[in-house]
């Protein structure tokens, strides 16, 4: 015997399955509740530097991870590029030099930061910038900026890049951190323009410093529009318990009309009633828990195109199995 369920029917079978999946669903959930709220939990410390280059200004951010036996990562920005380029995510032994890929050939780097001697979050870092290809070395000396996360004992403020490939565009954050608080605020998204390095769009609000690594924005095509379009975690506070939440998601899309960032509120909605996908031409995906018949091993996702900084179009849907 079965009954209606949604747009399916389930069978007592699936209806298990179904519970084993919300489960599974509902897992990483909790587990991002807990290290949310404990107070002993400890981000990985990010730590930044600025220097020179012979005369072009540099700025690196080196991520510590202890897991693993303990990693490096982090992103490199030169004013000459104005283009903050990812590390390759490298194991590091305390007391050892670092040697670090800068990621601007994801395939084959061209070039690395040797660091040495070497001591994570030091006050001072010296070492070259190495060509990869030829072995030049180019000497580097770097003064620390702002240590973000470590313990919940220290306090911060300052600015991250946000490493991301966008033809006219790169992206800066300012997080701060009251000493003993639990969640650092970002409460500026910074859109640069490479040309120029000057500040196009100041975005205010109150969203979630990324606990882990440097990229707290996330970035991805969310339209068919060439331009990078990106997302983050808003912050809450709820008023009963006075817990703090790193929720719902934020969409800003780009717009030619404005030239500058806009929130798309139907998308978030959508974001927060299941699951959202994206395809290479900015083609949106949705599907929830409705769409989903395990009877069938069959889930239904709606597509959808942006239209406006308002309105969603929808196009079909289709079946997939799993």
């Amino acid at each position: 015997m079965t009954q209606p369920t949604g747009s399916s029917t389930q069978t007592r079978a699936g209806k298990r399955r179904h519970l084993q999946h919300f489960l599974l669903r509902l897992t990483p959930v909790l587990l991002l509740g807990f290290g949310l709220f404990t107070p002993t939990a400890q981000a990985n410390p990010t730590t930044t530097y600025r220097g020179t280059l012979g005369d072009t200004p540099v700025e690196l951010a080196l991520t510590y991870d202890s897991q693993y036996g303990g990693g490096m990562s982090g992103y490199w920005f030169s004013e000459s590029e104005r283009l903050p380029m990812a590390l390759e995510s490298t194991p590091f032994h305390p007391g050892s030099a670092l040697l670090i890929n800068i990621m601007d050939n994801p395939t084959l780097p061209a070039t690395a930061v040797s660091l040495q001697p070497f001591a994570e979050g030091a006050e001072a870092l010296q070492g070259s910038l190495v060509d990869l290809r030829t072995g030049t070395q180019q000497p580097l000396q770097l003064q620390r900026v702002t240590r973000f996360g470590g313990s919940q004992r220290e306090a911060f403020e300052g600015e991250l890049l946000q490493p991301v490939f966008d033809r006219d565009f790169y992206f800066s954050v300012h997080a701060a951190r009251k000493a003993g608080e639990e969640v650092a605020l970002v409460d500026s998204i910074r859109v640069i323009s490479r040309n120029t390095g000057k500040q196009v769009q100041d975005i205010r609000g109150q969203w979630c410093l990324s606990p882990v690594g440097t990229q707290t924005l996330t970035f991805g095509h969310f339209q068919a529009e060439a331009r990078m379009d990106f997302r983050a975690q808003s912050y809450r506070l709820t008023e009963a318990d006075g817990r703090q939440w790193c929720a719902p998601t934020q969409y800003y899309l780009f717009y030619r009309e404005s030239r500058g960032y806009l929130r798309h509120p139907q998308m978030e909605q959508f974001a927060a009633d299941g699951d959202l996908r994206f395809s290479p031409s900015g083609q949106m995906e949705f599907s929830k828990q409705d769409f989903i018949d395990y009877d069938k091993r069959t889930r239904r996702w709606d597509f959808y195109r942006v239209i406006s900084p308002e309105r969603l179009q929808y196009l079909s849907s289709g079946e997939e199995r799993f």
